[in-house]
């Protein structure tokens, strides 16, 4: 007996109702009451055991007067059950193994493996920056001379909702007249701007901010962002950002 309730239970059975359905195949038509008399399990929980096991087609209910009696699946209507759910698994298998690379990619994009992302064009580029307004705390490395023109007043309405948004900012761009006018009209105690020597001047510009790390580039008209979502990457980055800073400040 204890073998067929270990068969039961492997078909998604608990060990009550495993109990119950045996208990019923033995009795046949019967109560709930008579049920967890013989059982020895409470007649709540036998309700809702009964309920489970309805469901999963292994009993079935038939009313005498207003009197509801259970019967039992026959044991052959048991084995068709038992070889649908076999069918089933096997089609979960099959199905699973059809889409292990989309799972695949899904795993490697988790905190296991830095996660990366790709935006092309200034539409897609501005959803970088959209991102980073949900942060505390960011680092700009701002050196292209090119930006302004690219993104245009977009550009102009970011820092403002930076400011707006008390988002705390340490941002470094070039000592070249056009970046320290932009300094004096922009830097604060909340969002300090400094400048370094224009000799480091780069058409890519990244920055760093909650677990993730964006590089942008405006080489072409068409700007392009890579953005790499990983902690120990991103405190990397951070560290080597904070030299950068402190040998100019």
């Amino acid at each position: 007996m204890d073998e067929i309730k270990n068969h039961l239970e492997k078909l998604g059975l608990s060990q009550d109702g495993a109990l119950i359905y045996l208990k019923v195949l033995e009795l046949g038509s019967t109560t709930v009451l008579t049920i967890a008399r013989k059982t020895r399990i409470p007649r709540t929980t036998v309700y809702l055991l009964i309920d489970e096991l309805i469901s999963k087609g292994i009993l079935t209910i038939t009313l005498k007067g207003k009197k509801k009696y259970y019967l039992p699946t026959s044991p052959k209507e048991l084995l068709e059950l038992a070889k649908l759910k076999k069918k089933e698994i096997t089609d979960s298998i099959t199905g699973l193994e059809k889409e292990l690379f989309h799972l695949q990619a899904l795993y490697n994009s988790d905190h296991r493996k830095p996660k990366i992302m790709y935006y092309d064009g200034v539409e897609e580029v501005k959803k970088v920056y959209e991102d980073t307004l949900t942060s505390e705390k960011i680092y700009m490395h701002c050196m292209s001379q090119d930006v302004a023109l690219i993104m245009g007043e977009y550009l102009e309405k970011f820092y403002d909702r930076l400011s707006q948004q008390m988002i705390q900012t340490f941002e470094i761009v070039s000592d070249k007249k056009e970046d320290k006018n932009f300094q004096k009209q922009r830097s604060t105690s909340r969002n300090q701007i400094i400048c370094i020597p224009e000799k480091y001047i780069t058409k890519t510009d990244y920055l760093i901010y909650g677990r993730k790390v964006a590089f942008i580039t405006f080489k072409d008209k068409t700007p392009v962002a890579i953005v790499i979502e990983d902690s120990e990457i991103a405190y990397f980055e951070t560290m080597r950002y904070l030299m950068i800073w402190e040998k100019f400040t």
